[in-house]
């Protein structure tokens, strides 16, 4: 397992994505949460296989209380915990209406998570913000956690490309968490990663299996995600004439990508954890294979890439 330094913290290469954990999540996922002794199994294995990063949120149904409880049960002081904050925004908000959740938020944060501050949160940015208003409002509510001790570090959580390649400038911002696979390189493209790897900001990649879509039969698929069917098939047959499984491509594509500090996944089982931990270790994919990813990338129809409009 590889780590990034950061702070007085170690990043690790991959990071437990814990929103299974606290509710039924991805397209894929046929068994809901797990019982909570089955979630303790999990954070077990991901804690003896070098895994030492957590990501959470407020809004992953019972998953900060479920890794609080467990920490409880076993402390560590290798853990790096990532939890995320949101405000309901409204235009002309003041900064003292801001901050009366923001606050709140964390605190509940904090309490969850049995810590005495979180060491990394991120700002969960809705899909419709404006990002000049995030830019208005986010930093100081990242300073001002500081200040009252809440938090030792923040950093936020982007929908877009666009959206990260405008956050590279503010140091307020010291971690971005953005998604990123071999169906969505936008953020490749138009030069967003290599700028925050530039300005120095910790790089968080999630969706790299664009929330378990890439394992759906593109047979069986309906609705909008018809137009994601002839976009799987290329995948598999990408993966097929390479001799990879589609999990080893999408793996490998994001792992070895320079910028990419840790990998968020998440696991519905000590099973899937196994599986992820195979990947970090596998084979990195010959230029040739790349090069075909970026172009069938090149024009995938954007509600194909943004789960939010799967509904």
């Amino acid at each position: 397992m590889k780590y990034t330094p950061f702070h007085q913290y170690r990043i690790s290469q991959l990071a437990l994505g814990t929103i299974q954990l606290g509710m039924r999540y991805g397209i894929a996922n046929t068994t809901g949460a797990p019982a909570k002794e089955e979630a303790f199994s999990i954070l077990d294995l991901a804690r003896q296989s070098g895994i030492n990063t957590f990501d959470t949120a407020r809004t992953y149904g019972r998953a900060e209380k479920v890794l609080g409880d467990y920490f409880a049960r076993n402390p560590s002081d290798e853990d790096l915990v990532i939890s995320k904050f949101k405000y309901d925004w409204t235009p002309g908000m003041t900064l003292e209406a801001a901050w009366k959740s923001v606050r709140s938020s964390v605190e509940q944060s904090v309490s969850e998570l049995n810590v005495s501050r979180v060491p990394l949160v991120l700002y969960h940015k809705g899909p419709d913000e404006p990002m000049e208003e995030v830019l208005r409002i986010v930093p100081a509510m990242i300073d001002r956690l500081k200040e009252e001790e809440l938090i030792a570090c923040g950093g936020i959580s982007v929908n877009y490309s666009r959206e990260a390649g405008s956050v590279a400038e503010h140091a307020a911002f010291e971690a971005v968490q953005i998604p990123l696979n071999i169906l969505d390189q936008k953020v490749i493209n138009d030069g967003s990663l290599e700028k925050l790897h530039e300005a120095g900001r910790i790089i968080f990649v999630r969706s790299v299996f664009l929330q378990g879509l890439f394992f759906r039969d593109p047979r069986e698929l309906t609705g909008i995600l018809k137009e994601a069917s002839p976009y799987l098939e290329n995948l598999h047959a990408l993966a097929h004439d390479y001799r990879l499984t589609m999990a080893e491509m999408a793996f490998a594509f994001i792992r070895d990508l320079a910028e990419a500090d840790s990998l968020v996944v998440g696991a519905e089982n000590a099973s899937q954890v196994q599986s992820n931990l195979a990947l970090l270790n596998g084979p990195e994919l010959p230029e040739s294979l790349r090069a075909e990813l970026k172009s069938l990338a090149a024009d995938v129809p954007k509600p194909v890439i943004t789960p939010g409009m799967w509904n």
